[in-house]
């Protein structure tokens, strides 16, 4: 009993290793619904359950048969990386092994962003950044960047990108505050990558450009986030916003972050 070790990559490219050994199924549907059972894998997933999620417009017997096809795919190139079954038949579902030793980039990337919470909460700012920092490399891209249409992933894919949004506000924060100014600048680009209309990251990046010698930048950006709110949310820039853009108006000292 050599036990069973999964590694799932799940933010960006997606990999699954299992012993040490890169898994590819010979099917997209039989990589999915590996996926599907890691992503699940606190119980055994009804065999309905799984033909409603890959094959909805199936009839029943087309539907089980279409199962059947695509676990035997997966089970014998999964007995390619490990001796003891990686899926296992309980009753009337499927689950992974609860033996199997499983870690995911998805799940890391979450437990970091919950420590930098408490941390943040608890006043370590440090422990707070290091986690933030943590969370950032591991994300490598969206959740299952391949297969953005498939709708058995979307609520983790939205529960993913709203708390990477989350942390990555407060590493903002915490860079400004300890005044890492190309860090802030770096990041507030990022998001904003993601989120145009992210008023904190417009902020931060206006501040970075005006401490670093750059004010006309970050005078120019205000014009900028004025055209980007009015055309896609109908708004005007919030006063703390405005405020910032007429304290940089304005010669003389320079506005501290909040």
């Amino acid at each position: 009993m050599h036990g069973i070790r999964i590694r799932a990559y799940l933010l960006g490219d997606v990999q699954v290793i299992v012993n040490g050994r890169l898994v590819e199924t010979p099917s997209r549907h039989g990589r999915d619904l590996v996926l599907y059972l890691l992503l699940h894998r606190e119980a055994a997933v009804p065999r309905d359950v799984l033909i409603d999620t890959f094959w909805p417009r199936a009839r029943p017997a087309a539907g089980r048969n279409r199962l059947h096809v695509v676990l035997a795919g997966a089970r014998k190139t999964l007995r390619e990386a490990s001796a003891e079954p990686v899926i296992e038949r309980r009753g009337e579902g499927y689950r992974i092994a609860p033996a199997a030793e499983v870690w995911t980039d998805a799940d890391e990337f979450e437990r970091c962003c919950r420590a930098g919470r408490r941390a943040d909460g608890g006043g370590d700012a440090a422990e707070a950044l290091r986690q933030y920092e943590a969370a950032g490399l591991l994300l490598r891209g969206e959740f299952l960047a391949d297969r953005p249409y498939a709708e058995w992933a979307a609520p983790r894919r939205a529960a993913l990108r709203a708390v990477a949004l989350e942390a990555q506000s407060r590493l903002l924060l915490l860079h400004t505050g300890r005044g890492e100014h190309g860090a802030a600048a770096a990041l507030a680009r990022r998001i904003l990558s993601e989120d145009p209309c992210n008023e904190g990251a417009h902020r931060a990046l206006m501040l970075s450009y005006a401490v670093t010698g750059l004010r006309h930048l970050a005078l120019l950006h205000y014009q900028e986030l004025v055209t980007t709110l009015w055309s896609d949310l109908r708004v005007r820039p919030a006063a703390e916003t405005t405020d910032l853009y007429e304290r940089l108006r304005r010669p003389g000292r320079m506005p501290q972050p909040a």
